[in-house]
């Protein structure tokens, strides 16, 4: 994980025990494919905005953003930390659905998917 604007290496073992649960989350990844960064801006004013971005590199790359206007930068961190895991779940929840759908059948060999049904006479 990346500490971005707004933030000081001093601060990083103190923002890791905040944002320590989304690890249960992101096992499932090799720790190669996952990159994190943490920024703020207007740092402990009413318009602080803190981000946290998550790219997953595998299977494919995906990009997720959450974001707190909150003042306090405790709860800031706390409500990017569940909004990331909010989203972290629907993210696996589409690809375990994904999987289970079934899958339509092709059509027979030659016979165009689009093409008008003939009718038997006798049917």
């Amino acid at each position: 994980m990346r500490l971005g604007t707004g933030f000081h290496a001093d601060e990083r073992e103190r923002i890791l025990d905040v944002l320590r649960k989304l690890d249960q989350r992101l096992q499932r990844y090799d720790a190669d494919a996952v990159d994190m960064e943490l920024t703020v801006k207007d740092r402990e004013t009413t318009k602080q905005k803190v981000t946290l971005e998550l790219w997953i590199a595998k299977p494919r790359t995906d990009e997720l953003v959450a974001t707190s206007t909150e003042t306090g930068l405790r709860d800031a961190l706390n409500e990017v930390r569940e909004d990331m895991w909010r989203q972290l779940d629907e993210m696996i929840n589409r690809r375990i659905d994904a999987r289970r759908a079934p899958t339509r059948s092709a059509p027979p060999r030659g016979v165009h998917p689009h093409a008008p049904r003939v009718m038997h006479p006798h049917a």
